[in-house]
């Protein structure tokens, strides 16, 4: 079963991920890789099937992604998408004659064909189709008003293109790709976090043998579910250790002390190191320079512990497969021996295997929180007193979130203290105070995200615990900004 998967070529945008992330929630194992990649290399990895993902630009233009042409003559069953089913029928002749619809909607009817096996007539969303003369030995497999060609293939060679995305139009774009993997490709259905842990287990053992490992937790999923596996397959021989920055939410470093001690049972080291971080912050107020200054110290205290630890030759990363596919460096903290189990996870994976490993809901269903913590949720520079405005702050509103049933519903949800001040009246004077921000987002797949839009009696009650119970702040704020203007964070 571990030979049944399929190679996602990405020819950048969010197409690949969000691909990938749809495959392997129909269970079909898959992975991603540049879509340039030389034909010989995806053949040595042996898998069942590729797909050309979509992307940016124009696939004719003279620096455009390209793929290798030698791709379409491997044997294996090939489905492109937007871009890439554009880059298939450049590369193998066609032209492409401009473009005849854009961000809209059209009826559609299929031909009798296996990728659309289950499907029948019905109406798709399509960012561009194009006219198109077709590459020879290729025929329509869609149809739609206008003479509009939304899907073509080569049956014969098993070489099929969409001008839509599979995976943004549910459920009958499940349908379509779960038909490729399987009965195209010729797939198993097999991927799951119980298969998965299964062979991380034994793949943990094999690189650890009978030596120990070092991994820091930082409070997050990630860090947290690795530990978990990791102490599920090596036992005592993990060494936790926690680096309290100073810069968590109200009660979470006491969470995560007692979570690892008492209910999963691990050894863990606390270290404080919040007055070491705050006096580096001090006078920090670009974002930017924050993370560098937290990313730095954290480093270096866990620098510090891992030289002092007795008999570890390995260091445990929580690195997820998001991590990567950006590139981003390890940090590898002196260790020659780095294990990295979570690598092949995206981040709601990550948490289903938190729930086969039996962890606290408190600990798989956390709020993604940055690395520099509340230093990113106070604009300007970061004192303890601010700390204590945000993290009280931040408190009501998940408090008040969670008390209208709403924690659930949105994907991410916290308070910024802004460098706004402005006068207000509090016990009989007029002081200048801050204002708060509060921010609620809503995303379904991580890559892209709304403004969630809160009961206005909810954001009522918020503003007045927190103008009532919050020192130096008289001012809440609610940000409604969404893409593609904004980050979630307030950097």
């Amino acid at each position: 079963m571990d030979t049944d998967f399929i190679l996602i070529l990405d020819f950048g945008g969010q197409q690949a991920q969000r691909m990938a992330r749809k495959l392997r929630g129909e269970r079909y194992f898959c992975e991603i890789v540049p879509g340039e990649t030389p034909a010989a290399k995806l053949a040595a990895r042996g898998p069942k099937g590729l797909v050309l993902a979509g992307g940016t630009g124009d696939p004719g233009a003279p620096d455009a992604r390209s793929v290798d042409a030698d791709v379409f003559t491997l044997g294996l069953p090939v489905l492109a998408m937007g871009y890439g089913a554009r880059q298939m029928a450049l590369t193998l002749g066609g032209q492409l004659l401009g473009t005849q619809l854009t961000d809209r909607s059209a009826q559609i009817s299929f031909a009798d064909s296996p990728l659309f096996e289950g499907l029948g007539e019905s109406e798709r969303f399509f960012s561009r189709v194009d006219s198109l003369e077709l590459p020879e030995g290729f025929g329509a497999i869609a149809f739609s008003d206008g003479g509009l060609v939304p899907a073509f293939a080569c049956e014969e060679r098993k070489l099929y293109a969409l001008q839509f995305y599979a995976e943004a139009n549910d459920p009958d774009g499940l349908q379509i790709l779960a038909n490729f993997a399987g009965n195209i490709c010729g797939c198993e259905p097999w991927w799951s976090m119980e298969a998965f842990l299964e062979r991380a287990e034994a793949r943990i053992r094999k690189d650890i043998g009978g030596g120990s490992a070092l991994i820091a937790i930082s409070g997050g999923v990630d860090s947290a579910v690795c530990a978990t596996l990791l102490h599920r397959a090596i036992g005592d021989r993990l060494k936790c250790v926690f680096i309290d920055t100073g810069l968590m939410r109200k009660g979470e470093p006491a969470l995560v002390t007692s979570t690892f001690r008492e209910a999963l049972g691990m050894e863990l080291t606390c270290i404080d190191a919040s007055e070491r971080i705050l006096a580096r912050l001090e006078g920090v107020c670009s974002p930017a320079a924050k993370r560098e200054v937290v990313e730095r110290e954290v480093m270096a205290v866990f620098e510090e512990e891992a030289r002092a630890a007795q008999g570890v030759d390995s260091l445990a990363l929580g690195t997820i497969y998001p991590d990567v596919l950006s590139g981003a460096a390890r940090r590898t903290a002196g260790f020659e021996k780095c294990v990295e189990p979570l690598r092949l996870l995206f981040k709601d994976e990550v948490r289903q295997l938190g729930d086969v490993l039996g962890m606290p809901a408190e600990l798989t269903r956390r709020q993604p929180f940055p690395e520099p913590g509340l230093a990113l949720r106070i604009v300007g520079e970061v004192t303890r007193e601010k700390l204590d405005m945000v993290r009280q702050a931040d408190a009501i509103f998940r408090e008040e979130v969670v008390a209208a049933g709403l924690d659930r519903r949105i994907w991410q949800y916290f308070a910024v203290l802004t460098d706004i001040r402005t006068l207000g009246p509090r016990n009989g004077r007029v002081c200048e105070e801050y204002a708060v921000a509060l921010r609620a987002v809503s995303s379904h797949d991580v890559l892209s995200f709304n403004a969630y839009r809160l009961p206005y009696d909810l954001l009522e009650r918020v503003c007045q615990r927190v103008t009532a119970e919050v020192p130096g702040v008289n001012r809440v704020l609610y940000d409604v900004t969404g893409m593609p203007t904004a980050f979630i964070e307030w950097e």
